[in-house]
């Protein structure tokens, strides 16, 4: 199976991406990056299907409802999927038990024109992201590191990104012009790092 899984996360300088099943940081333009990058699809009948665990789902039903028009979640879950359209009835939803059903599901999408499904990506927690990395699927990693410490309850300690390289994407990608850029917010350095993955095995 090819490498076709987009990767998007934030974590600050010791790796630290959660506390309570929420960001610990509130970072406007961090936000529009991440809006921005998951949502945009070059063919605007399409949507890009995302790959999420069910807390870091919940969390999006409580601040991120307007932009679920532009998703198709694929949920991870021991829940039914009733029970999760409890939280937002939406009908670009499905509930499955396991990482790889995930993958298989979201392969079966871009296979299929009249799925209208562009790209996939996860968007979390940290399970979903390790499997991802561990998957040998991952193409690209979208990563705001933020140059600043704190209190996280949710950490990817082992991160490797040994097969990646720090690229700067073309012009007329969406918010390219942002790539390496270091940006200063309410006191807080960060920056929009972008990675592929560079052909070794």
């Amino acid at each position: 199976m090819d490498r076709f899984l987009n990767i998007m996360m934030a974590m600050d300088a010791k790796n630290g991406m959660g506390i309570n099943n929420t960001l610990p940081w509130k970072l406007n333009e961090d936000e529009r990056w991440f809006l921005s990058i998951s949502t945009t699809t070059k063919d605007p009948l399409k949507r890009n299907a995302v790959i999420i665990g069910r807390l870091t789902y919940e969390s999006f039903c409580k601040y991120l409802t307007k932009s679920f028009v532009h998703w198709h979640f694929i949920v991870i879950t021991s829940n039914s999927l009733e029970s999760i359209k409890a939280n937002y009835e939406q009908s670009h939803l499905d509930a499955v038990r396991s990482f790889d059903e995930a993958v298989r599901m979201a392969r079966g999408f871009l296979d299929d024109p009249e799925k209208g499904i562009e790209s996939v990506f996860v968007l979390g927690g940290v399970q979903p992201y390790e499997q991802a990395m561990a998957s040998d699927l991952v193409h690209r990693i979208y990563l705001t590191r933020i140059f600043a410490e704190y209190s996280c309850d949710t950490y990817w300690s082992n991160l490797n990104l040994s097969q990646f390289r720090r690229i700067q994407r073309s012009k007329d990608e969406i918010l390219a012009e942002l790539d390496d850029q270091i940006i200063e917010e309410n006191g807080v350095t960060y920056q929009f790092q972008v990675y592929e993955f560079d052909g070794k095995q």
